[in-house]
């Protein structure tokens, strides 16, 4: 599965100095017997002080190199924002962190507002960063191509994160090989969760819109809202996680159900397939059917922006549908459905009313998470890569320490109450500072954790539906390997973010020339050079899946 350890990380750098002291001190010339002696007991003594501190060098990594108990700061950075609640947790954690391993964490946040920029720009700058949350959607295989993550080797796992070890099934690091490497540390339990469209059942009902089961079907309640309510902006979007979501929706419902194979969610390659055909057919967003597809739905969301549906500053806005959701500011959120729980549990508390829309394909369903939909990865220049897998070995796998990070303060944030997490007396949503999934740290074991004494019918129902919905994906393991084609995918994003993402977040004038226009740019910017590039590792890794 994994190789040995590459590179001699940890080969016995301690060899050459044995072998010298046994080569200056072994008595093979004409010296007395009783000197022979001493000498011999002198290089035993020095021998075995010399070689026990390298031991403890190679066992413990840097920071535990003879011995040394000193306590070190790890950087990592996990995605989104920072819950208000997270210095008390971080403070006990570190508690723990500290008694156990001599490690404390200092945690730093990547908006998701930011990610495009700011993602590859901490990996690149010189910042010292031990570890960064990857995934599939968050840049893993082009950064791993670029060398920002160190190798992760199979030894280094059982070394240094045993409890992980244990856990995770091998197809997990199958999954996150590029180029024959593993370059993260994924989860052992990969999410079950759909991507969903939260409205205000509450609102639909006020203005005798019957039950919406599709965002298609959204027009009637979204005119109503602008309309009637006006302090609310029906679809207030993000620059970042948001922005094409209301096509990206619209587009996997009326389908084909695409997903980017080069790129998947950040990111633009205009290389696709429709997770429905398990094939794994090529589409490209320039020939039929999804040339249509994406011109229709485009047509649709510029209706809806030039209506006043959706709002017009998105280039500019970093706050979430969710939040602004949570607000009173926006009748419609996007999510999924774990990051929705403490959305739907706050316009409770609020009197509103929720309704749990799935954005699925045509035959309603949706891609199960591979294990490197959520996952850790080292960085390069990490000084601490062994102390920080020992760390992340405790947060993803010990259950205190999970239950700490994903559920917060026992007590303060949370109880456990009848087999279910529950609040404390006095404790509701709105005044909770570390919702569940909120602080980032989403590739702790899931199966650790429990029901939540707070899910309402619908959300119970959905989570029960989840499963139905889910189907395997025939690229669930495949990383494009972006070596050859760098220069053209960067320029490609470039085109992507300048011409097509305009048209797909309903903001030109025209959706048939704005398409041409990014059409030709993308092309001019390397597309076929990429794509044939993309034919070739697909057919390596199709062939591969039936060896």
């Amino acid at each position: 599965m994994f190789g040995s350890f590459a590179n001699g990380d940890l080969e016995d750098s301690c060899a050459p100095i044995a072998k010298g002291l046994w080569t200056d001190m072994h008595p093979g010339r004409n010296i007395m017997v009783t000197m022979r002696r001493k000498l011999t007991l002198a290089m035993i003594i020095l021998l075995s002080l010399t070689t026990s501190a390298c031991f403890d060098s190679g066992k413990g990594g840097s920071e535990l190199k003879g011995g040394n108990s000193k306590t070190v700061t790890l950087v990592g950075y996990l995605i989104g924002d920072a819950p208000s609640g997270l210095p008390d947790v971080l403070e006990a954690l570190n508690r723990k962190l500290e008694q156990d391993i001599h490690a404390r964490l200092e945690l730093r946040y990547i908006q998701w507002g930011d990610m495009a920029a700011r993602y590859p720009l901490v990996l690149s700058s010189g910042e010292n960063v031990d570890f960064i949350f990857a995934a599939n959607w968050a840049y893993y295989s082009q950064e791993a191509t670029k060398g920002s993550f160190r190798e992760i080797t199979e030894d280094m796992v059982k070394e240094y994160m045993p409890k992980h070890y244990a856990a995770t099934n091998p197809k997990a690091w199958k999954e996150a090989e590029v180029g024959g490497k593993v370059y993260m540390i994924p989860t052992s339990t990969p999410d079950t969760k759909v991507p969903v469209t939260l409205i205000r059942a509450d609102l639909r009902k006020k203005y005798d819109i019957p039950e919406i089961r599709k965002v298609s079907e959204l027009e009637p309640y979204l005119a109503a809202v602008k309309e009637n309510e006006p302090g609310m902006i029906p679809i207030q979007v993000d620059k970042q996680y948001d922005f094409i979501k209301t096509h990206a929706n619209l587009q996997w419902e009326l389908g084909p159900a695409t997903v980017d194979l080069v790129m998947t969610t950040n990111g633009f390659s205009g290389v696709f397939t429709d997770w429905d055909d398990p094939s794994g057919k090529l589409l490209t967003l320039f020939d039929e059917p999804l040339r249509s597809n994406y011109i229709h739905v485009a047509k649709i969301v510029k209706s809806w922006y030039d209506k006043g549906y959706i709002n017009h500053d998105a280039f500019a806005n970093k706050i979430r549908s969710k939040d602004s959701f949570e607000q009173g500011k926006s009748a419609v959120a996007y999510g999924n459905s774990n990051d929705i729980q403490s959305t739907i549990a706050k316009a409770e508390q609020q009197g509103w009313e929720v309704d749990i829309i799935p954005n699925l394909s045509p035959k309603g369903t949706y891609i199960m998470d591979s294990y490197i939909n959520n996952g850790a990865a080292i960085a390069t220049d990490s000084k601490n890569a062994e102390l920080t897998m020992r760390m992340l070995d405790l947060i993803m796998e010990d259950p205190e320490y999970n239950q700490l990070v994903y559920y917060g303060i026992q007590g303060k944030n949370y109880v456990f109450k009848n087999g279910e997490v529950a609040f404390p007396e006095g404790m509701t949503a709105e005044r909770n500072d570390y919702a569940p999934d909120a602080s980032g740290f989403w590739f702790t074991n899931k199966n650790q954790l429990l029901p939540n004494s707070g899910w309402n019918e619908k959300y119970t129902k959905h989570r029960d539906e989840i499963k139905q919905m889910l189907i395997p994906f025939s690229y669930s393991a495949f990383n494009f390997n972006a070596l050859l084609v760098q220069g053209e995918l960067d320029r490609i994003n470039e085109a992507a973010i300048q011409y097509l993402n305009p048209l797909l977040s309903g903001m030109v004038r025209d959706v048939d020339e704005a398409f041409k226009q990014a059409e030709t740019e993308i092309n001019k910017a390397g597309f076929h050079k990429l794509l044939a590039e993309a034919k070739k590792q697909t057919e390596q890794y199709l062939l591969s899946q039936k060896e």
